[in-house]
């Protein structure tokens, strides 16, 4: 397991303004079922997007992410994976319950328009960089099939393997899960993402977090 969670954004991110906002939360409790407090939120949200759907399809964020998805992608849907969250609820109706720890992290990814990634410390491997790939590195996103990442990509490794592309998803190499105790968060903004709209949804996130998985916050910093 890391102990230290060091997070390193390598030189050449700098270009594209990269910004990791970190939160380490240790003895939560992740349970598959939504408290009352939670399903509220959620259902409002859910109503919020329906009936309002421009108001979260507009925001700055997407196009940031999308801009980043223009280049060539291993990935051909320029999509960011807050995009696909919104058009989840737009064509189902909902979001998918898939654990406390999990849920909060859409509900802050929908309502900000942010990519948030979740970790389970103890599947992670030495340090967290974030880097340009250098092709074909295995990349294997939730939602999708095992693919090679393309040279110059965005994504998230540990010193085993990719952790998630940014702009899109996590890997399934090292998934959050109801048995999962300490958590690993990273929110990311590239050009056009400010410091205070990463700074926001790290504070709201915290406090899901903790009010619905319980566990304690370890570290919340910003990286850049």
């Amino acid at each position: 397991m890391v102990n230290t969670m060091q997070t390193i954004l390598e030189e050449k991110t700098r270009n594209l303004s990269l910004i990791v906002g970190h939160l380490r939360i240790e003895g939560v409790e992740n349970k598959k079922n939504r408290n009352k407090g939670m399903e509220k939120a959620i259902k409002e949200l859910e109503a919020d997007v329906r009936q309002n759907p421009n108001k979260f399809l507009s925001k700055p964020e997407l196009l940031a992410y999308q801009k980043l998805a223009e280049t060539k992608s291993s990935i051909p849907s320029t999509d960011s994976g807050v995009k696909i969250l919104i058009s989840i609820i737009l064509d189902q109706g909902r979001l998918p319950t898939i654990s406390r720890v999990v849920d909060c992290m859409n509900v802050v990814s929908v309502k900000i328009g942010l990519t948030i990634s979740t970790w389970d410390m103890e599947k992670l491997k030495g340090k967290v960089r974030y880097k340009m790939s250098e092709g074909k590195e295995k990349y294997w996103p939730f939602m999708g099939d095992e693919v090679e990442l393309e040279k110059d990509e965005l994504a998230i490794f540990d010193d085993e393997k990719v952790l998630g592309l940014v702009r899109y998803r996590d890997s399934k190499y090292a998934p959050v899960t109801l048995e999962t105790k300490n958590i690993l968060v990273h929110i990311q903004g590239v050009n056009g993402i400010s410091k205070e709209s990463i700074r926001a949804a790290l504070d709201e996130l915290e406090k899901l977090i903790l009010e619905n998985t319980g566990g304690k916050t370890i570290n919340k910093l910003i990286h850049e």
